[in-house]
């Protein structure tokens, strides 16, 4: 999802934003329960990762997570090069490499978006060398986005099942965070105010004191609480390794 279609969902106001873009980053992430558990879920995952190992980060967007990754041979790809930043364009089900490329894919909050996602992750594997890697996340509970390209939420049962079908002899399945984290996520994207958005006088302070709690208080607290649930069966996501 763009930025700007995070805003426009969330009713965040920009003075909200410089307030939270001043919190130092490893604070800030406590705010945000879901760029927490990916962004540390990736950076642990790639200090595993050899040096000099070539990875593909399959779906990579604006590349975010390319700075984990100096130490390996890192290419991306997506369907489209919006942010010209790409090393190739390509379908995720038709990838124009050959087999065995790659030591490691990385593909982030991504699958969801497309509609034969058994295909793609049978692709990753075609394209992955004997013993790589599928370093992965997708979500179980979120807002549609990206709409109308938004086509599945994975349990942890639906993706174990996807995995056995693309050819991935062991996974390892994890939830991000459990039922405090998904109050958090979800309470930081709300549009409660979008009726009375053209009403200034009224929406801004409204979303100003909405946005303290909504955005950095109640998720903050809500971060700190996720301890308390053990099960996790209401949570966010999940981050998956897999090997081939």
């Amino acid at each position: 999802m763009k930025r700007g279609d995070i805003d426009r969902v969330t009713g965040r106001s920009k003075k909200i934003q410089r307030i939270i873009n001043m919190i130092p980053k490893g604070l800030r992430l406590r705010f945000n329960p879901r760029r927490y558990a990916i962004e540390r879920f990736v950076e642990k995952s790639s200090k595993y990762l050899k040096n000099g190992i070539k990875i593909l980060d399959a779906g990579a967007g604006p590349c975010p997570y390319k700075y984990f990754f100096k130490h390996c041979k890192y290419e991306s790809t997506d369907f489209v090069d919006t942010h010209k930043n790409l090393d190739f364009v390509s379908d995720l089900s038709e990838i124009p490499r050959p087999d065995l490329n790659y030591d490691a894919i990385l593909n982030t909050e991504v699958l969801e978006h497309l509609e034969n996602p058994e295909k793609v992750l049978s692709e990753f594997n075609r394209i992955l060398k004997k013993g790589g890697k599928l370093i992965l996340t997708v979500p179980q509970g979120w807002m549609v986005h990206q709409a109308p390209h938004n086509y599945f939420y994975f349990t942890s049962y639906g993706l174990k099942s996807l995995l056995k079908k693309a050819g991935f002899s062991k996974y390892k399945i994890a939830p991000m965070g459990g039922y405090f984290w998904f109050l958090a996520d979800a309470i930081r994207f709300n549009n409660l105010l979008e009726p009375i958005k053209k009403n200034k006088l009224l929406y801004y302070p409204l979303s100003i004191i909405g946005g303290l709690f909504t955005q950095i208080l109640l998720p903050f607290v809500f971060f700190h609480l996720d301890s308390l649930d053990k099960k996790r069966d209401w949570t966010m996501g999940y981050t998956v390794e897999a090997i081939k």
